[in-house]
């Protein structure tokens, strides 16, 4: 299988690779640290050049390690981490931890995770508000030009970005949220297109006991591209110009993930595209609701999808 080293350029100038791993362990703080980083240098080694992180992960140190320990140059490595939403009235102290704790020179990309702040008891705070913390991160560009390369935003929606881009200096490198074939937010990726925003997609794949793995329509194609179906699906997602950070500890999957088809036929991308039609198939942010009509009280860290700018139907 052929290593895909598809790059998307970023309104930043700078490169970063189509396909990466993601380090979320399923609960805070890693399950396995040798596991991890023995994935990731084995990642690195197979040809993966973008590792995706997060603070409130709580596996930056084992993530750096790894990078540090691996014989892939640093420069060669495409590096991202969050912020954490209690951090949002303390963006510069928890770049510097975060830098720290990854044991690395510089970041490639610092997102915010979420747009909404909390406190410590993970209650939303009307302050400081998504404009206030992105002018906090612009203030770290300024600041550590040689620490930091790039700076973007996570679980967006063309509503929150809207405020944000009202006081902005500099418009996000990337938006990062949950995209897949039961959740293609294709309004989403159009609207953040325009604007000169890459989209990156989490759990590209669905998320836990996710049913696109078992679709026998998607099963089907994946036969005929002689291909696994998660290099199908994640295919599917680099084609449409998004880039995608799937996890897996298993060294086959890994090698799937980053080998992706060149082309997609047209009848079956559209295939796909029209997969969330399917009964039961439709999906929504954290998979809230678990594809049934939500109720309009559903809540995301405090904000409901309203705030959120999040859609708020499904098909049954």
């Amino acid at each position: 299988m052929t290593i895909t080293t598809t790059t998307f350029k970023l309104n930043s100038g700078h490169e970063m690779p189509a396909v990466g791993l993601g380090t979320w362990q399923g609960k805070f703080g890693s399950d396995d640290s040798a596991l991890l980083k023995s994935t990731i240098k084995f990642a690195l080694t197979t040809g993966y050049r973008f590792i995706d992180t997060a603070a409130v992960y709580e596996v930056e140190a084992e993530v750096g390690q790894a990078i540090n320990e691996s014989e892939v140059p640093r420069e060669d490595i495409f590096v991202v981490t969050k912020l954490w939403n209690t951090m949002h009235d303390k963006v510069e102290e928890a770049f510097l931890r975060s830098l720290d704790t990854l044991g690395l020179d510089y970041l490639d990309l610092y997102l915010m995770h979420w747009p909404m702040a909390m406190d410590a008891q993970r209650n939303p705070l009307d302050h400081p508000t998504p404009a206030e913390t992105w002018l906090a991160m612009e203030s770290l560009l300024k600041k550590y030009p040689t620490k930091l390369r790039s700076i973007g935003v996570s679980n967006f929606s063309p509503k929150t970005i809207k405020d944000l881009l009202a006081v902005a200096t500099i418009v996000p490198a990337v938006n990062q949220v949950e995209l897949h074939p039961m959740l293609p937010q294709f309004d989403l990726v159009d609207a953040f297109d325009k604007l000169g925003i890459r989209t990156m997609a989490y759990s590209p794949l669905g998320q836990f006991d996710s049913p696109l793995l078992t679709d026998p329509d998607l099963l089907a194609l994946a036969a005929k591209y002689n291909v696994p179906i998660g290099t199908l699906i994640l295919s599917w997602s680099v084609l449409r110009g998004v880039a995608v950070i799937p996890k897996s500890t298993n060294k086959e999957r890994l090698v799937n993930n980053i080998s992706l088809l060149p082309e997609i036929a047209p009848e079956d991308k559209k295939a796909i595209d029209e997969l969330h039609k399917k009964k039961n198939m439709h999906r929504r942010l954290c998979q809230v609701g678990n594809g049934t009509r939500p109720t309009g009280n559903d809540i995301v860290f405090g904000w409901t999808y309203e705030q959120l700018g999040w859609e708020t139907f499904s098909v049954e």
